[in-house]
């Protein structure tokens, strides 16, 4: 956050700990237990790919154990205002990832392991862009990506419960169920460990059923209570034909991460106006990192939890100080054989279940953020087509069957046909979309008159209502008797605002302040000895 931003953040009332906060010894241990039962779940995403890659019972238990270390070290990095975005963003394993990871699989984990340390490194060159190509990756495409990924997450889960017969099939719908009907109707801790509650369920439903490993669940209670995981294989393996599915993957990791800051900052000011870029920025390095380790040390891609940015918001605990707490769980379970046995004998019927509710709660999530674009024919046009796209691929239509053999590997996933598709088309109705107007700032006028007739433009332009207000509060700040023309410029990402004015000391030093915190970038540059532009630009 910029010095202007923290001088001028203002800490919501219903925060019990904010970010800056220290809780209590007991409190600070118990919210940290809290959060590794919300993304604990989500380890099932490992178990599923080891599974898938031919992986032994045994090792897929060790990967579980690096799975977690790695977690608790992108944890402690990302809540480091050093070295991440400085908030409480927990870590978890990607159900973005794995599409892209099954399919690799089917070469053996070293290849899902070196195609994973690819994903992550291209994560970290995106991070180092982010500012100049962020205007092709709009809102309603960062939409589209998250509501894909719940739906093949659905569809992978939903195969992994047929895989069973009518045991299967039972057990998979009582994980499912329970874990909805908590999420519905439980309160309090009924509500908040709802998905655990529902693997619990189904897990002990699926050993009654005789569908678990029964030796590896005995062994579970039988070992010691702590040992240090086995060593990874440290085996990579490489194929062209996966790169393009896990770069799609990691942009589209890249834009939940952009999404869990956002979300952070917003959390913790209740003054807050704009996302942070350079946050951001160290978020998705660091998330870049943490799938680089992962895929190094046997693992899958990670991601940011916002799961947990939901649950520190619901408890009013944000404090960073709660990730290092989180991060000491993680590695105390992480050298617990007896956790990572009963993770590894778990029916695959339960796994299903669980990611078909995790694939809910995706999908929902990518229709809220698809709620708050501001919708027209084109955007609409960016989305539907692709997501056409996307459906017809999973349902193998007969089109696709048509494609060379040669691109088929590159266009398995649906993820990475509405992401290619959807850049496409949003390229192609981007032509022709800039806009541009001069305004003459007459001094007969005031400046309520001015700015009504820029409003009455960017309603016409269809410009995002938060980006209207903070071009508002910018003119209120800066239109005077000394300017005398404005323009507008509007490429339907990014707005530009130019006001000519009379060059002088006082207007340098004291007009600009609130133009600088509402604004993405800012800039003055002299015209002549006493004329002088002020350049804004806002992200919508």
């Amino acid at each position: 956050m910029s010095e202007v931003g923290k001088l001028l953040a203002r800490r919501p009332r219903g925060l019990l700990y904010a970010v800056d906060d220290i809780p209590r010894p007991f409190s600070l241990a118990a919210l940290g237990l809290q959060h590794f039962f919300v993304i604990a779940p989500n380890l099932t995403i490992v178990l599923l790919i080891g599974r898938a890659a031919g992986s032994s019972p045994e090792m897929i238990a060790s990967q579980l154990s690096w799975a977690l270390i790695v977690l608790a070290i992108a944890t402690t990095i990302q809540c480091s205002l050093r070295t991440g975005s400085g908030f409480f963003i927990a870590s978890c394993n990607s159900g973005i990832y794995v599409s892209a990871s099954l399919a690799a699989a089917a070469g053996g984990l070293p290849l899902v392991c070196g195609m994973t340390m690819l994903a992550g490194l291209s994560q970290i060159f995106f991070s180092s862009i982010l500012v100049r190509i962020r205007r092709f990756f709009p809102t309603e495409i960062v939409a589209l990506s998250v509501i894909i990924v719940g739906l093949e997450l659905g569809g992978i889960g939903l195969r992994r419960v047929s895989t069973s017969g009518s045991e299967g099939l039972v057990v998979g719908v009582v994980t499912f169920f329970v874990s909805v009907a908590l999420g519905v109707y439980g309160r309090g801790g009924w509500r908040l460990y709802s998905a655990l509650i529902g693997i619990v369920s189904g897990y002990v439903l699926g050993v009654q059923a005789g569908l678990a490993d029964v030796r590896l669940v005995s062994q579970s209670f039988a070992g010691p209570l702590f040992a240090l995981p086995g060593l990874p294989s440290f085996a990579f393996d490489f194929d062209s034909a996966y790169i393009l599915p896990f770069a799609i993957a990691a942009m589209a990791a890249s834009m939940k991460t952009m999404g869990a800051v956002v979300m952070s900052s917003q959390i913790n000011d209740e003054t807050w106006v704009r996302p942070d870029i350079h946050l951001i920025k160290k978020g998705i390095a660091v998330d870049g990192f943490s799938t680089v380790l992962s895929g190094f040390l046997g693992g899958v891609g990670t991601n940011s939890a916002t799961s947990s940015v939901g649950v520190s918001q619901a408890t009013g605990a944000t404090s960073r100080v709660i990730g290092f707490s989180l991060s000491a769980w993680m590695v105390l379970f992480a050298l617990s054989p007896e956790c990572t046995r009963l993770f590894v004998a778990m029916p695959d019927a339960v796994v299903g279940g669980s990611l078909v509710f995790v694939a809910s709660i995706v999908t929902v999530n990518g229709l809220q953020i698809l709620s708050k674009v501001n919708m027209d024919m084109r955007r609409a046009g960016v989305i539907a087509f692709p997501l056409i796209l996307a459906i017809a691929a999973a349902a193998n239509a007969p089109p696709f069957s048509l494609l060379p053999q040669d691109m088929k590997p590159l266009l398995f996933s649906a993820l990475t046909i509405a992401v290619l598709s959807a850049l496409v088309v949003n390229a192609f109705f981007s032509i022709g979309m800039a806009r541009k107007a001069i305004f003459a700032l007459h001094p007969s006028r005031t400046p309520q008159e001015h700015i009504a007739s820029v409003r009455k433009t960017l309603d016409e332009w269809g410009v995002a209502p938060n980006v209207k207000g903070r071009v508002m509060l910018t003119l209120c700040e800066l239109i005077d008797d000394k300017c005398s023309s404005l323009k507008l410029r509007f490429n339907g990402y990014t707005l530009s605002l130019d006001i000519v004015r009379q060059a002088t000391l006082a207007v340098a030093t004291s007009n600009s302040f609130f133009a600088h915190r509402v604004g993405d970038r800012f800039g003055r540059s002299r015209v002549s000895g006493q004329t002088e532009t002020v350049s804004v630009h806002y992200e919508q």
